[in-house]
């Protein structure tokens, strides 16, 4: 017998919960899209794209999306795999609402404002510089490249100087738009549930993650 629940909301996204006898609630946003998925002239896009999640949504800015958890003493932090990209937090239990709406806001309102990717883009051309002067973080990648030559899953994940410099919002919008599917979403979380959680997660036809989830 399995010791989690998970339920499919009608857009797709599946919702995967486990008890936890616990003040804290862990949860995370998955989707099944990393640096696997892009072409060649776009390495380095899916993880581009997660740290501008953070920066503009329609509702909010970056420093109304950074405290909106950190007001409340939640930690909230993502990255990015070369199979899929992760948002995630740990928070007191009674914030668990108050993380759904940021996570659902992140996800589907980023607007990508230009001056936030240029930001961005020097952070990450730090990130490799910082990287490259790491052999031993550097051999995996090494190794990987040989063996997925020529193949997506070859390349590094932060992308390379070359690559991250020509990212624009047309790249952005097009890979949001091929892999940034509701299907292809996972919901995870660890929490004490309580009978204001409880039917989100039980009852498919009436629930505020249906509503929330929708896009």
């Amino acid at each position: 017998m399995t010791d989690y629940q998970v339920h499919t909301l009608s857009n797709g996204i599946r919702i995967l919960y486990k008890h936890a006898a616990s003040t804290i609630t862990h949860c995370c946003f998955i989707v099944n899209a990393g640096s696997r998925d892009e072409t060649e002239r776009q390495t380095g896009l899916a993880h581009f794209i997660e740290h501008l999640l953070f920066k503009e949504t329609e509702r909010r800015n970056t420093n109304q999306i950074l405290n909106r958890l950190e007001l409340v003493g939640a930690d909230l932090n993502a990255y990015t795999t070369k199979e899929y990209t992760c948002i995630h937090a740990s928070l007191l239990n009674q914030h668990l609402e108050r993380t759904i709406d940021l996570f659902e806001d992140i996800l589907f309102h980023s607007t990508f404002p230009e001056d936030e990717q240029e930001k961005e883009r020097g952070v990450i051309l730090d990130e490799i510089s910082s990287y490259l002067d790491q052999p031993e973080e550097a051999i995996q990648d090494d190794f990987e490249e040989l063996l997925f030559k020529g193949h997506p899953l070859g390349n590094n994940i932060l992308g390379t100087p070359e690559t991250v410099a020509r990212l624009n919002s047309e790249d952005i919008n097009e890979f949001i738009a091929a892999n940034y599917n509701t299907s292809e979403m996972v919901f995870a979380v660890s929490h004490l549930i309580g009978v204001t959680f409880a039917p989100r997660i039980k009852d498919p036809s009436s629930t505020q993650c249906e509503s929330t989830f929708v896009t």
